[in-house]
């Protein structure tokens, strides 16, 4: 049995009080390893030491310094440190509000085609967008801040010619859509196997076997996603930690307080207390 080390460094998740809909990942030190999950905003992760083994589908891309990896919402991936060094990266999670606001013309309705991107030697983009994530780590400059990250962003959206529709339909099969559409409104509930396999008439294990394919994660780890992702805009609306856990789903509050910080790498009260 493989024993996991304890993890002696820092992760701080904060809220930017200068932008809305940008949130901030700092971490320092870390071994922390992230199990397969999504985020609802884009992540833009910026590698500063160590490797970082990055999975999202095959094969796995490994992550070094300088290297910049930017996420499409809803991307199912898994991330863990891919040797003995500890690692020390910032990631900026942008709504994909900020980012239509950021790089598109008005009345544009097409956001970049970030679904996987990976930036490995674009040493100008890495030191703008760093110089965003510390100008919002620190506050000194608001109007700074937002120059530097909106220009990495249009950066950014000029690595991809294509664009693709906010909502992408026809890319799944029907079954599918029709699973995850009962799941975003019933994420909250418990909820069978078996009534899914009636909901889309198929065979379970065979639903599973579709919606994995499809979607990256199974039925039920897919709805424990949407359960941290509602429990981190409870969070941030100022729902108290003790609260979410029961509104969300969750049999308790350690229950909640394991899963979110296997997910993000801070407890609940942690990633309130940052906000």
């Amino acid at each position: 049995m493989v024993r996991m080390k304890r993890d002696a460094g820092r992760i701080r998740i904060w809220r930017s009080d200068a932008l809305a809909g940008v949130e901030l990942l700092r971490a320092s030190g870390t071994q922390h390893h992230f199990p397969k999950h999504f985020h609802d905003a884009y992540a833009i992760h910026l590698h500063e030491r160590g490797t970082m083994a990055f999975q999202y589908g095959q094969p796995q891309v490994a992550l070094k310094p300088g290297n910049i990896n930017v996420l499409a919402p809803g991307v199912v991936h898994m991330c863990l440190p891919a040797g003995e060094q500890a690692l020390h990266y910032r990631c900026l999670f942008v709504s994909p509000a900020f980012l239509q606001y950021a790089v598109l013309d008005p009345g544009a309705t097409r956001l970049p085609l970030f679904e996987r991107l990976l930036c490995p030697g674009d040493v100008e983009l890495f030191q703008s967008l760093g110089s965003a994530h510390r100008c919002l780590e620190t506050e000194d400059d608001a109007l700074e801040a937002e120059t530097l990250l909106t220009s990495g962003l249009a950066a950014l959206a000029s690595y991809s010619g294509q664009r693709q529709a906010r909502v992408k339909a026809g890319s799944e099969p029907r079954h599918v859509t029709i699973i995850r559409e009962f799941l975003d409104a019933n994420y909250d509930r418990r909820i069978a196997l078996a009534d899914l396999a009636r909901l889309v008439g198929l065979n379970p294990v065979y639903l599973v076997r579709s919606f994995r394919s499809s979607v990256g994660l199974p039925p039920h780890t897919y709805q424990r996603q949407l359960r941290l992702s509602r429990a981190r805009q409870m969070l941030r609306s100022g729902t108290p930690p003790a609260e979410v856990a029961g509104m969300v789903g969750f049999a308790d509050q350690s229950h909640l307080s394991r899963l979110f910080k296997q997910t993000t790498g801070v407890t609940p009260a942690d990633y309130a207390k940052g906000l």
